[in-house]
């Protein structure tokens, strides 16, 4: 069983950084620094991984404040089995008291860490790759939690992209039906997510039922909502994408059902049925 949270956290920055002329190469941490060593020369040195420790840059926030920041940590995940996932301490410079404080807020086990993925979200919560942009995603935000639930947008398995495979799994996690950015969902929610791929499986004896199947554009199927929205509200917020897209008989189906005819789906999620106080 998986917990999710609502909100992420995130740093965007520039690839050329102002203060150090560092780029982030690509997700597992490797940057490339310019160094002039005469008036002719340049020559090209490789920092990744736990060498960025003490790395200090200027960037901008997700509210496009310019800030000072600084990695004072790194270490690879110790949830990630494959050993690849880099964990940075993110603080920034606080203008208000010319204090260092961390970009991120603790998550349930206290970790307050950042993972670094290629590219931005925009306000609608959709990924926009680039080759210029790099995001900080908290660990207690959807999209380092995300890639920690397995799904590394770097990565192919069986042969297909998990790039498409996070974005899902963002939707889900907040339960963003509608793939507009808009959460359906509480902090510290509990759900079950399970996948075609095996990447996660699906809980047996979970105790929860069927929610949604999702995809990078947001769910696929909507069986029942996660908290007390109804299904009428849910379609009102986007009728036309959602259309024949909801369970409206009220007789509850399963996702083994809904894979059959969303051939799109990419997750899948339980979760607790919950009866109005």
């Amino acid at each position: 069983m998986k917990k999710t949270f609502i909100y992420s956290f995130v740093v965007v920055f520039p690839v050329l950084l102002v203060s150090c002329g560092v780029f982030a190469k690509n997700q597992n941490s490797t940057y490339k620094t310019e160094l002039d060593t005469s008036a002719s020369a340049t020559t090209t040195e490789i920092v990744k991984g736990k060498d960025l420790k003490g790395a200090q840059f200027n960037a901008v926030d997700e509210q496009g404040r310019k800030l000072n920041f600084q990695i004072k940590d790194v270490e690879l995940d110790p949830k990630d089995p494959e050993k690849e996932t880099y964990l940075y301490t993110v603080f920034y410079l606080d203008s208000a008291d010319s204090q260092w404080k961390n970009l991120c807020t603790p998550d349930a086990e206290n970790v307050a860490k950042a993972i670094p993925l290629t590219g931005s979200w925009d306000e609608t919560g959709k990924h926009k790759e680039s080759s210029d942009l790099m995001t900080f995603g908290c660990t207690s935000g959807v999209l380092a939690k995300c890639v920690r639930f397995g799904y590394k947008p770097w990565k192919n398995v069986k042969g297909k992209s998990l790039r498409d495979y996070h974005q899902a799994c963002t939707r889900m996690t907040r339960a963003d039906y509608c793939g507009n950015g808009k959460g359906h969902t509480r902090e510290g929610t509990p759900i079950d997510i399970y996948d075609e791929l095996g990447i996660q499986e699906k809980t047996p004896n979970s105790g929860m039922v069927f929610e949604a199947a999702w995809s990078p554009d947001g769910a696929t199927f909507i069986n029942r909502p996660r908290w007390y929205d109804t299904l009428s509200q849910i379609r009102q917020e986007c009728p036309n994408k959602l259309k024949d897209r909801i369970n409206e008989s009220g007789g509850w189906t399963t996702a083994e059902k809904v894979k059959q005819n969303q051939s799109d789906s990419l997750l899948f999620n339980d979760s607790l049925v919950r009866k109005r106080p």
